[in-house]
């Protein structure tokens, strides 16, 4: 079930060191998959009729190179498979030379919108998509909090930061992880790869904790981040490996 579209990457999709920025990288792959499902049972407009939405839960992505203003580049997508309650999905972007860029694998779950709790996988749906039913999972990092962070930064939900499913969009969670960092440490790194959990949601008008520290053994450098709910509860874990530019 692959699907693909060929994007130009725009200015203002991009930082000031004319890379593409984390949360438009996002907001790329979530316009690709929908449009690949947009005209069937499991779109978005389909799932809200039904009261239901998709939401991710895991990602890991790997960063070759990022894309630059102008380039034109192609975003490839494939459902690869499900179980009960688990669906997976994979990215690709892929420049003008069928160089890949980056690669995503992505963990999904079906939403209940009223309840606010994930429901078991649609099997019909599947089968109707041609998505296999996997023996297998694909393996994800295991992601913890660390014990203690070097800065700590509160934010609030505005309605711009929500998506269709009534909470904030994962690509605003990025917004705040990389805000968290040094100016000068984003103008002399460039990201390597992410891995991010999504444990729970984070709602309008809520005010959670953004946690970083960074760490530099002198072959990896790492930043650590966390949100938490005013309670301290963990709502989303991500590590991100940066290298020298």
């Amino acid at each position: 079930m692959k699907y693909s579209e060929q994007k130009r990457i725009e200015y203002y999709e991009c930082d000031e060191n004319q890379h593409l920025k984390l949360p438009a990288m996002v907001d790329l792959m979530m316009s690709v998959s929908e449009h690949q499902l947009s005209s069937g049972e499991a779109s978005t407009n389909a799932l809200t009729e039904r009261g239901l939405g998709w939401v991710v839960t895991q990602y890991h992505i790997e960063v070759q190179a990022l894309p630059q203003p102008n380039d034109h580049i192609t975003v490839t997508t494939d459902a690869v498979g499900y179980n009960r309650f688990l669906e997976y999905r994979d990215f690709n972007f892929i420049d003008e030379q069928g160089k890949t860029l980056i690669t995503v694998k992505s963990e999904w779950v079906l939403f209940d919108l009223k309840k606010r709790k994930m429901v078991a996988t649609d099997e019909k749906m599947m089968t109707d998509l041609g998505i296999p039913l996997l023996k297998k999972l694909p393996r994800f990092p295991r992601l913890r909090p660390q014990k203690e962070y070097q800065v700590k930064r509160q934010y609030r939900v505005r309605y711009d930061d929500l998506d269709t499913n009534h909470h904030m969009t994962n690509g605003h969670y990025f917004s705040w992880f990389i805000d968290t960092l040094d100016r000068e440490f984003l103008r002399e790194h460039i990201i390597q790869s992410i891995d991010i959990k999504f444990n729970q949601e984070v709602t309008y008008g809520q005010e959670p904790f953004a946690y970083v520290s960074v760490q530099d053994d002198g072959q990896d450098i790492k930043s650590y981040h966390v949100i938490e709910d005013e309670e301290s509860n963990p709502r989303a874990v991500c590590e991100l490996t940066w290298r020298k530019i």
